[in-house]
């Protein structure tokens, strides 16, 4: 295989990283994912840095769809009480009448980051991927996802695209009607396209093997 392509294959595995981050720590600042030369490419170094650079969008995307009913409890469509960017609040938690976006801020990244946590309990994804299914995890639940057949398609490596766009419908209340919801829709797209973010990265790992 002609060395200079594969040069420029790994060009722009480099030109994928975000340095500038502000989730990564001191160390993960310093993640080098240069191939030890133009004929390597290291698939699992390249995933780390991938969901590391798109973990903001995802932030962003959930403080766009949850809203921040200007920092007050409501209830969710669950009926669950909320605050802040989709926090439920829990049993023995207490917080003022109202809060500031930074502490909304902290409670949605610690909610988002317990969602990445169980997405890497229950699949071995990685990537763009990972933060696909951490999302969903976060906005349908733990429990939602475990049973779903999206977990099922993506242990048999099957049609996940088919799966997120499944969660578009919701039951009308006394007629259990399925009827189209355009918020979830776009919600469910986003994921999708999150989800295949990193079809170049596997590209290049056949190219390079």
């Amino acid at each position: 295989m002609n060395n200079l392509l594969k040069t420029g294959a790994v060009i722009a595995v480099l030109t994928f990283a975000n340095p500038g981050n502000p989730l990564l720590s001191e160390q993960s600042e310093n993640l080098d994912i240069r191939p030890a030369s133009s004929d390597t490419f290291n698939l699992d170094l390249a995933l780390e840095q991938s969901w590391r650079s798109n973990y903001e969008e995802v932030i962003d995307f959930i403080k766009q769809h949850e809203g921040f009913a200007n920092g007050r409890p409501y209830r969710c469509s669950a009926g669950k009480l909320t605050i802040g960017y989709g926090h439920i609040i829990q049993k023995g938690e207490h917080f003022p009448h109202q809060i500031s976006r930074e502490t909304a801020d902290s409670l949605l990244r610690r909610d988002f980051n317990r969602a990445i946590r169980t997405a890497e309990k229950l699949t071995n994804l990685k990537g763009s991927r990972k933060l696909a299914v951490a999302h969903f995890i976060f906005s349908k639940g733990c429990g939602a996802f475990n049973k779903s057949t999206l977990r099922k398609e993506i242990l048999l490596n099957g049609d996940t695209d088919r799966e997120f766009m499944r969660w578009c419908y919701y039951t009308k209340p006394g007629t259990k009607q399925k009827v189209k919801s355009k918020v979830a829709e776009r919600i469910s797209r986003w994921e999708c396209n999150m989800w295949h973010k990193d079809d170049n990265l596997y590209s290049w790992q056949r190219f390079f093997n």
